[in-house]
């Protein structure tokens, strides 16, 4: 925002803007940024996280920004795939290690085709925390965003790189580990912003479970868990349940989660231990429902209401569509 991107688009976008998308990126990991998908899509500030930033003195609001960057980061929210890990560190150490003069100088071959938009991304959250300095071309091509001409380290990027990238394999990459390392030196720092959490939802979900142009609709009281949705899924297109699955989704962060079926190993979330009520699903947003890692089937699983009164029973209350065959192999 400070040090806007020069370009020479007709039509811009988001992906046109790389300094856009880090500072979205850090609005939604830090938490201050949340979406809702009704009326329309749209992102707000969650007021509880405004407050406690408001609270927050410069070098608090500075390194919770940086660790939220490092650590809770999920390219996911603007459409890059995160590959399952959260935050920057990774990327960071390896962008910073290819910064081996003091200054880099691009010429239109090299800063064309230097990275992807990932690391564009990167580069451009490093300059906004002070890592290093970007230099762009005055005048960019038509129909082009200015590109990188020139990336100089900065002595405050090399004393940070070494405090924050240059942990040890086994050391704690958490915000708590990063302020108790730099509290001797920034004393100041002693707030750690807490994002907010979701309340778990009472009340009856409706969901639309879909496969292809086939659809059911199931009603689930907020204290059905994961698994028992998963199976009342399956016996709607009567399929089998001989199978692994997870279901995917994203959190109000904007970060990619798994809840994984209670056969899997080593998985933050379990469908046998996650109650329906405790999705965070906004009315009109969608998880997907993977199941059987082989032949790869997977539902769209849509909440479309949640409705107050007596605890209804797990069932399917409509349908559309005849199921397709579960196997169609030949010779199974």
């Amino acid at each position: 925002m400070v040090d806007p991107l020069p370009h020479n688009l007709k039509r811009p976008q988001l992906r046109s803007f790389p300094t856009l998308m880090g500072l979205f990126m850090l609005l939604r990991g830090v938490g201050l940024a949340v979406g809702e998908t009704k009326p329309k899509r749209i992102v707000l500030i969650d007021p509880r996280v405004h407050e406690q930033w408001q609270s927050l003195n410069p070098i608090e609001r500075y390194f919770n920004l940086t660790a939220s960057c490092l650590y809770d980061t999920s390219r996911d929210c603007v459409g890059m795939r995160s590959r399952g890990v959260t935050g920057l560190v990774n990327e960071f150490t390896e962008h910073y290690l290819r910064f081996q003069e003091r200054a880099t100088v691009f010429s239109d071959e090299r800063s064309g085709n230097r990275y992807n938009i990932g690391g564009s991304v990167a580069d451009c959250l490093l300059h906004q925390l002070g890592w290093i300095r970007l230099a762009y071309e005055a005048t960019p091509k038509p129909g082009k965003a200015a590109t990188v001409r020139r990336i100089e380290r900065t002595d405050f990027g090399d004393a940070m790189f070494v405090a924050t990238c240059n942990f040890g394999f086994y050391d704690d990459r958490m915000t708590h580990s990063l302020q108790k390392k730099l509290q001797p030196i920034f004393p100041n720092w002693t707030t750690i912003l807490a994002p907010s959490e979701p309340a778990s939802r009472e009340g009856n979900h409706t969901f639309k479970v879909s496969l292809g142009e086939a659809w059911r609709r199931i009603t689930a009281s907020a204290d059905v868990d994961l698994e028992q949705l998963a199976e009342a899924s399956l016996a709607s297109f009567q399929f089998d349940r001989d199978h692994l699955y997870q279901f995917e989704l994203r959190d109000s962060t904007g970060n990619s989660i798994t809840i994984a079926g209670p056969h899997l190993d080593d998985a933050s979330h379990f469908a046998d231990e996650m109650h329906v009520g405790e999705l965070p699903l906004l009315i009109g947003e969608a998880m997907v429902f993977h199941y059987d890692f082989g032949d790869d089937w997977r539902f769209e699983v849509t909440l479309e209401a949640v409705v107050e009164g007596e605890a209804s029973e797990l069932k399917m209350i409509a349908q559309s569509g005849e199921s397709p065959k579960q196997y169609d192999h030949e010779g199974w």
